[in-house]
């Protein structure tokens, strides 16, 4: 009887077997296998579920106990729940997470790098492979800096990260031990490197070559293209001029160098964390660019973290109270700069290195510069990528790319603000500029009744809406725009005036009269 039962199972097992040994050899990336690897072990599990109940049907009695012992779905579930890195509910917080698909196929260059590959995601790219070797030349100069450490100490170390790396990631990573290690090693020295070197101005042929910083820089900063901010740590303490990085003080030498030679430096606040609590690089340049009291909120647990993902998916619906697409729009939609500005509302440019010190006072919208150029396209997409994947009430970031992007609709408005002094174009014109702030309204999703700037969007909303403020602003656009409609204006009430005076005197003459005598 056994004998048979193993005859019919059999050639399922080996249907089993060649599709994994297939998924294996497959070039598709990891999620890729992992889907593929689920459906096929699943469809076998379930082929040799019904060949298990032909079985049955013959044989009675004993054979069911066979049956429950070989159940190739339980079987299946137990492989997977014991592949799981870590223990039940100890795991390493997940940090570096993919930008869900829907977002990514809209503007797919925004998001992947177009140069180096840093992490998983991207590792063995073809068209990222020529920087591979510019990597081995920087772990090369990057040992040079200590000689008296040997090549060793920096594996064992990688060795060491490795399964706390490997949690980090919100996909499966698909690579052996020894390939990942050796990733980390070179991705870590290569970001160091190339830090180290743009900071003491050294020669090297990324930092000499124009257009390979910017680029650099760029992937550097995307979402999906990091590795653990501890890996980059953990390699800096072995310079003897960052060894201050062993303690993990508050502004501690790392996060310094590092933060100083971030874009924008200008935008950007003192550092005031320790690199423990730094996830990434992007995550460094996020803490440095807002206000520590605005991040604070980040550190929560990463399932619901993770869940802010399915909100980004929710339509939003309008408050209790109000409904219709009338109320909704009345309620959380501003007006653009040339509307504002037909309404009366002034724009003017201030000394603030913060982005985020926008106010709205009388009429005014004051606003810090913002220059446009290819790479802050770049980092403000990952940016709310990053901050739509935390857990956050008020996603100041997010809210801020909203306001821009109602700001600006066409190149009317970006005119409008670069002659106020608020925009700076480089290598834009005005119509691509206005194509950017219109493209980022499909990389958000937010409470517009309950974020950064709500207040902002209802006392301007307020002061649009007033009639008084509208007829002035009309007046002073029709006659005072220029000195000489001014000039104009003036003329005719004077004339006006001395027209009713005449007029009166002709119809009262003797009014005219008495005040001669008197």
């Amino acid at each position: 009887m056994e004998g048979k039962i193993n005859e019919l199972i059999a050639p399922s097992q080996k249907t089993e077997t060649s599709l994994e040994e297939n998924l294996e050899k497959s070039p598709d990336d990891s999620s890729t296998r992992c889907v593929l690897s689920f459906n096929s072990d699943l469809s076998t599990s379930f082929r040799s579920s019904n060949d298990t109940s032909k079985v049955n049907a013959q044989f009675d009695g004993d054979d069911e106990e066979v049956e429950a012992s070989a159940d190739p779905l339980q079987t299946f579930v137990q492989k997977r729940l014991s592949n799981l890195p870590g223990e039940p509910h100890k795991n390493q917080p997940v940090t570096i997470y993919r930008v869900p698909a829907s977002f990514r196929e809209k503007r797919k260059v925004l998001y992947e790098p177009r140069m180096v590959s840093v992490g998983p995601y991207y590792h063995g790219r073809e068209e990222l492979r020529s920087m591979e070797e510019h990597k081995w030349w920087c772990l090369r100069d990057f040992m040079s800096r200590e000689p008296d450490i040997g090549l060793d100490i920096y594996l064992q170390a990688m060795r060491k990260l490795e399964p706390q790396a490997r949690q980090c990631y919100s996909e499966s990573v698909k690579i052996s031990t020894d390939e990942f290690v050796l990733m980390l090693l070179l991705d870590g020295c290569f970001i160091l490197e190339y830090f180290l070197k743009c900071k003491d101005k050294e020669t090297d042929i990324l930092c000499d070559i124009g257009w390979g910083g910017p680029t650099i820089i760029s992937d550097l900063f995307l979402l999906e293209n990091q590795i653990p901010f501890f890996i980059i740590h953990k390699l800096a303490s072995f310079l003897s001029d960052l060894n201050d990085c062993n303690s993990c003080e508050d502004g501690c030498d790392l996060v310094h160098n590092l933060s100083s030679l971030l874009p924008y430096q200008e935008m950007l606040m003192p550092p005031e964390v320790s690199c423990e609590t730094i996830k990434h690089l992007l995550h460094l340049y996020y803490i440095c660019l807002i206000p520590k009291s605005y991040t604070e909120h980040l550190h929560r647990p990463a399932m619901k973290r993770s869940l802010s993902w399915l909100w980004m998916r929710v339509p939003q619906q309008p408050k209790e109270g109000g409904s219709g697409k009338g109320s909704h729009h009345s309620s959380v939609i501003i007006p653009c700069a040339a509307e504002l500005h037909d309404s009366g509302v002034q724009f003017k440019r201030n000394s603030s290195h913060s982005l985020f010190d926008i106010t709205f006072n009388k009429g005014v919208i004051e606003m810090p510069l913002l220059v446009v150029d290819n790479t802050i396209r770049t980092i403000f997409t990952n940016i709310v990528a990053f901050e739509q994947s935390q857990i956050s009430r008020l996603r100041i970031f997010t809210s801020y790319v909203v306001l821009w992007n109602m700001l600006v609709d066409t190149s009317r408005d970006v005119s409008l603000l670069e002659h106020c002094g608020i925009l700076e174009l480089v290598q834009h014109n005005e119509e691509q500029a206005a194509d950017f702030f219109n493209e980022l309204a499909d990389c958000w999703s937010m409470d517009y009744y309950d974020h950064y700037y709500a207040n902002f969007f209802v006392e301007l909303q307020n002061y649009c809406s007033s009639t008084w403020n509208r007829s002035r602003a009309r007046l002073m656009q029709d006659y005072f725009n220029n000195p000489w409609s001014s000039i104009s204006v003036v003329a005719a009430v004077i004339l006006l005036i001395l027209t009713v005076i005449q007029t009166y005197y002709t119809v009262y003459p003797d009014s005219a009269d008495d005040n001669c005598n008197i």
